[in-house]
């Protein structure tokens, strides 16, 4: 949540630098800097490092955007390990675990009940390399 209450963005820096950032938040008055408590950041080692020298007292968090772009990466890239390691090839559209490749980054509400219930008893019965 923003200093405001509406949940929008507090400010932006021209550079993805640690000076840039120190620079923003040097311009804030001292008591709304120490009355920050979590900050929400993209996953960058930059404004982490930022956030931790200017605003020592925070929790850092990675925002929700970030944290499902990341857990779909991880996923997509252990789907075409995993059909590399079972297949000895790349993935093909013929393949159950291709097909079904969009279906395992949509969100539960995206899904209909009978399309989670397929993928999640596939799951829990560890069958790789079918359709679901």
């Amino acid at each position: 949540m923003d200093a405001l209450g509406a949940g929008g963005l507090l400010g932006q820096v021209e550079d993805r630098s640690v000076a840039d950032v120190l620079a923003w938040l040097a311009t804030a008055p001292l008591n709304w800097r120490k009355s920050i408590t979590h900050v929400a950041i993209d996953v960058t080692a930059t404004y982490r490092a930022a956030i931790r020298t200017g605003l020592p007292h925070t929790r850092v968090v990675i925002d929700h955007f970030h944290v499902v772009q990341l857990a779909n990466k991880m996923l997509s890239a252990a789907r075409r390990r995993t059909t590399a390691e079972v297949r000895s090839r790349r993935g093909r559209a013929t393949d159950g675990e291709w097909s079904a490749r969009r279906r395992l980054l949509r969100s539960r509400e995206d899904l209909t009940d009978e399309q989670f219930a397929t993928m999640w008893n596939a799951l829990g019965e560890g069958q790789s390399g079918r359709p679901c």
